[in-house]
């Protein structure tokens, strides 16, 4: 039998993770404020985790208590407020090439409920997945290899109660330090995202955000991994300068953060610290 065109191509992962190199380096840990974080595992197979946060001068004082227990192949993870609101996590690894995942948020006011389902196919070359979200919207995907370096994808989705249907299209090109990729879609929004990993200590990354005439964005960050401290820093283009310092205290054990945030536009700053301590 002649072998398929794509039989040695690799797996392309998910449509909607095809932005994870330049959102790696671009999504900072941001808040204002003090944070606290306990996580302690019970067992290999259990663990629990409490976040305190106050002082935010947009937030009010909160607590939250976490529960996770899984394994190579399934994860159960759920979190609890001090005002009631539960959120759950599932998936779970049924084949090497057959995923279900889950994500549930209840409220005690019931407003902001939510459901979302996934199922995940994964191919030796391809990735498909199809999704169902509260409000009666529905999603599928498809990636496709189509060499090496390059693959492609689309999406299809339709909002039941609004009656509305769109098609998004994406492309991922690159190397193993170097990626770019492309989104864009029916309603006239266009994503760019560009990743370069120098080495193993430093990365940067920009991306370009435009949406129908409503909304232009841009904005370049960058990552230093020093021995003991992870440094990320970010600027767009509405004057916004953010950057995040993870200190590891002691690696492991305890974590040390500190999150700042100013728009010189606007005048507005923001400052946080926080201390993740955790351990078996």
């Amino acid at each position: 039998m002649k072998p398929s065109l794509f039989a040695s191509l690799p797996n392309p992962g998910k449509m909607e993770e095809i932005q994870k190199e330049a959102k790696a380096i671009l999504s900072l840990d941001l808040f204002d404020g003090a944070r606290f974080e306990i996580n302690k595992g019970l067992n290999p197979n259990f663990a629990v985790t409490h976040n305190i946060s106050m002082g935010s001068s947009v937030a009010a004082p909160s607590y939250e208590f976490g529960a996770n227990v899984g394994d190579e192949r399934m994860l159960l993870a759920s979190r609890i407020d001090h005002n009631g609101r539960l959120t759950g996590r599932y998936q779970h690894q049924l084949t090497p090439a057959l995923a279900i995942r889950g994500m549930v948020g209840v409220s005690a006011e019931h407003s902001q409920d939510s459901l979302q389902l996934d199922l995940d196919i994964k191919g030796s070359h391809s990735f498909s997945g199809l999704r169902y979200m509260s409000g009666g919207v529905a999603m599928a995907t498809y990636m496709q290899s189509i060499t090496p370096s390059l693959a492609l994808g689309s999406e299809l989705f339709y909002h039941h109660g609004r009656c509305i249907t769109g098609l998004h299209g994406a492309l991922k090109y690159g190397s193993a330090d170097r990626v770019f990729t492309a989104k864009t879609g029916t309603f006239g929004n266009v994503e760019l995202t560009y990743a370069h990993k120098v080495n193993e200590k430093v990365g940067f990354a920009t991306e370009v955000q435009y949406y129908h005439s409503q909304m232009c964005q841009f904005g370049i960050g960058a990552e230093f991994k020093l021995r003991h401290a992870t440094y990320k820093g970010l600027v767009t283009s509405d004057c916004t300068v953010s950057a995040t310092l993870e200190e590891k205290v002691v690696p492991g054990i305890a974590n040390f953060i500190l999150s700042g945030q100013i728009n010189h536009k606007k005048n507005d700053y923001k400052f946080g610290f926080g201390l993740a301590l955790g351990g078996a």
